[in-house]
Formats: C-alpha cells, sequence, structure tokens
C-alpha cells in the first residue's frame, strides 16, 4: 500500500476519537473546515483580483477590501455546502 498523503494523515489525526456529532454537528468539525476553506480560497481569489496580498500596500486608497469574514459568513448559504458535500460521497 501506498505512504499515506499529508491531507489524508492531518484528517485522520483530526477526525481521531470525534464522534458523528462531533464531526457533522451543527458546530462540528466539518462546518469549521468549511468555514476556514472558503474564507481562505476567497482571500486567495482576492489577492488574485488586486494584485497584492491582505495587509500589503494596496494601490490608492488602501481601501479596496472593504468587508469581512463575518459578513462573508452571513451572506454564505452553509445549506447549499452541505448539499456539494453530500453529492460528493
Amino acid at each position: 500500500m501506498s505512504e499515506p498523503t499529508k491531507l489524508e494523515s492531518a484528517l485522520d489525526e483530526l477526525l481521531a476519537g470525534k464522534t458523528t456529532e462531533e464531526i457533522v454537528g451543527p458546530d462540528g468539525l466539518l462546518k469549521q473546515l468549511t468555514k476556514t476553506l472558503i474564507e481562505r480560497a476567497m482571500n486567495a481569489e482576492m489577492s488574485h483580483h488586486l494584485g497584492y496580498e491582505k495587509h500589503a500596500p494596496g494601490r490608492g486608497s488602501g481601501n479596496n477590501r472593504i468587508g469581512s469574514s463575518s459578513s462573508i459568513r452571513r451572506h454564505y448559504d452553509w445549506r447549499a455546502a452541505r448539499r456539494v458535500c453530500a453529492v460528493g460521497r
């Protein structure tokens, strides 16, 4: 058998000893990982779009990154993310 990847090893460590409720419950690991992954992806997309990293000196007014992760969470449809996750099973 092949060696597990870093991702597989990290997931095994995160899931070790967790109950189903702790993984997929309302405040479970899946919700936390999904939130973190989406925020990082959106920040990377914004950095690519603007041409500079977050907290780096920007172009113009320096007010190009309006918004926060809390506003993202308010507008993000977690039900849609769960449907996407369910399709991938």
